[in-house]
């Protein structure tokens, strides 16, 4: 039987007109509609997270299978949370790696800009973690998959990757994620997660090539040797296969895991006998990893467990155990009607299928964000099990739903030296004054270097650079707001920060302080007609992610006569939100 707060929501959507499509990515054949979702397996605390002698071995097994290959490696092992807890860089290895994937002679962006081989290799490996949950396992090989402009991307003539865009999270100037991933997140194959008794714990990150890439088609057959020694380096501590991605349809097509199996074990290396040394990570007053080989010191990775609204919800927390996003008045809302929104999200992730999660009779896991109208959070609240990526993503979603609403986004752009994608939205038709509800999807469609999204050969959307130039490392506006921070921390820089000395990704720009996002899960909030924040959702799927963050909404949806589905760009109508089909079929 459907529960009676989806079936509101679906009435609401479907007697006010909201412009949505009542279809998305399943991940899979349906199963029976009990009405019931399973209860995750595990919460998000391991039994049994990484010891220092777990973190040893896994290098050694990394090192001893490099050494067969003749491949000279970095290896890089995070705990789920983020934290590092051995690098080490085998003698004679590369210390330098150079972004880069388009195959245009005409570089922009990040292409070719060259960083350290350990951030390459612990960005790697925290994609692995973070993108993966007691439910599904994603390696970086999965992540290539989703973030390029076509998905698959093989195949002509279909819209962008889900995850469009989410290479550009968990930064090192972010003010949400603590800690961050140097790189954010990456598309080059070699990191995969780690499991302890089927119970995510971590992740391994191998570079060793020079080139910190993607794979421009992640469902060939080439077997990376990066990819390959982070598969040995993880024996023992693999996902179980059940979860992995590649057991995981997504719009039908199945996610790609890894092109490595299991090598046959070798005669490992003793790890005081490996060729090379544990090797501090860090960047001007940032410390990625000491240089001591640890073990995971808080296996609540900084969440803490609670019952609010007769729902399991996960809270952030400091080292006191302080609840660091508790509601808060804003400078409309109050704490209670942020608490409102919030409980209503969680609500609505309890009765939706998970895309993107195994069991497929699995509820929605999700990370929620509601923000001020000016970017200042005001409260978060997240499912046991949510992947630990949409902690920084739902903020940035929720923010550039925000962000793009108000009356000074394009004031504030230009002001930043980015009016370029101000005149080109202005030739557009759109007027960044406040006149448009952006969603989140809505903001993404104009990143796109096709618009409409998935129509090849017609020219990009104005806020995204066009092909053959485009690439990930090089999509336009979402890079520009944070290029210089990034730069000017790659090259040895201090993390920029604002006056009261929070990290901030965004320069001069108000409002969307760790950067912006540009695939679906978020809508604005108003209240009377005027805009007072917004929220944002990251988790199992991104239809589902738009599901929620309308639920969330309720009593505070954006006036009808301004969504983004309401304006034409080019002939092609902007969308606003998309819900999965038969959302509550369990």
């Amino acid at each position: 039987m459907r529960s009676p707060f989806v079936s509101l929501v679906l009435v609401f959507l479907l007697v006010t007109g909201i412009g949505v499509t009542l279809s998305g990515c399943d991940s899979g054949p349906d199963t029976p509609n009990t009405g019931v979702a399973n209860t995750p397996s595990a919460t998000f605390q391991p039994a049994s997270p990484l010891t220092a002698d777990d973190v040893r071995t896994i290098i050694a097994q990394a090192v001893t299978q490099a050494v067969a290959r003749n491949v000279r490696a970095t290896i890089a092992v995070i705990d789920r949370g983020g934290n590092v807890l051995g690098v080490f860089q085998m003698t004679n290895a590369r210390t330098e790696t150079v972004i880069g994937s388009s195959r245009s002679p005409n570089k922009g962006g990040l292409e070719g800009v060259a960083v350290p081989t350990t951030l390459a290799a612990v960005s790697k490996a925290g994609t692995g973690a973070f993108l993966s949950s007691n439910g599904n396992a994603f390696s970086t090989r999965t992540a290539s998959d989703i973030i390029q402009e076509h998905r698959p991307v093989s195949v002509s003539f279909v819209a962008g990757g889900p995850l469009f865009g989410v290479q550009f999270s968990s930064l090192p100037c972010t003010d949400i994620k603590n800690p961050p991933l140097p790189l954010g997140l990456a598309g080059d194959p070699g990191g995969m997660p780690l499991y302890k008794n089927g119970t995510l714990v971590g992740g391994i990150g191998v570079e060793s090539d020079g080139a910190y890439t993607i794979d421009l088609n992640p469902f060939d057959t080439e077997i990376p040797e990066e990819e390959l020694i982070a598969v040995a380096g993880s024996r023992g501590f693999e996902a179980p296969t059940g979860i992995r991605s590649d057991q995981i349809l997504l719009d039908g097509v199945r996610l790609p895991y890894s092109n490595a199996t299991q090598p046959p074990a070798l005669s490992t290396i003793p790890f005081a006998n490996l060729p090379g040394v544990v090797v501090e990570v860090r960047v001007p007053a940032f410390t990625f990893f000491n240089g001591t080989i640890q073990g995971t010191t808080d296996p609540t990775f900084g969440f803490a467990a609670a019952n609010i609204g007769g729902r399991d919800v996960r809270i952030a927390v400091d080292r006191q155990g302080n609840n660091r996003f508790p509601p808060r008045n804003g400078s409309v809302l109050t704490a209670a009607e942020v608490d409102r929104i919030l409980t209503q999200a969680i609500q609505t992730a309890y009765v939706l299928r998970a895309a993107i999660r195994e069991p497929q009779a699995s509820f929605v896991q999700v990370n929620v964000f509601v923000v001020d109208a000016d970017g200042t959070v005001l409260g978060y609240r997240g499912t046991p099990d949510a992947p630990v990526f949409g902690f920084d993503v739902s903020a940035q979603k929720a923010r550039a739903a925000a962000f793009f609403s108000g009356a000074n986004a394009g004031r504030d752009l230009r002001t930043a030296g980015l009016g370029q994608f101000v005149d080109a939205a202005r030739r557009d038709g759109i007027a960044l004054d406040g006149s448009i509800a952006f969603s989140n999807r809505g903001v993404g469609f104009l990143h796109r270097p096709f618009l409409p999204d998935g129509f090849d050969g017609t020219p990009p959307g104005p806020f995204s650079t066009s092909l053959p130039e485009w690439s990930p490392f090089n999509v336009g506006l979402q890079l520009a707001v944070v290029q210089d921070a990034l730069v000017t921390i790659l090259g040895g820089g201090r993390i920029p920060t604002d006056a009261a000395g929070n990290p901030k990704c965004s320069g001069s720009i108000r409002g969307i302080q760790n950067g912006t996002q540009i695939f679906a899960g978020s809508v604005p909030l108003y209240k009377n007609g005027q805009l007072v924040g917004g929220v944002g959702v990251s988790g199992d799927g991104i239809d589902q992610d738009d599901n929620v963050a309308l639920g969330g909404s309720l009593g505070f949806e954006a006036p009808e006569a301004m969504r983004s589905d309401q304006v034409l760009v080019r002939n092609a109508r902007l969308p606003f939100v998309k819900l999965p089909r038969n959302p509550d079929n369990f």
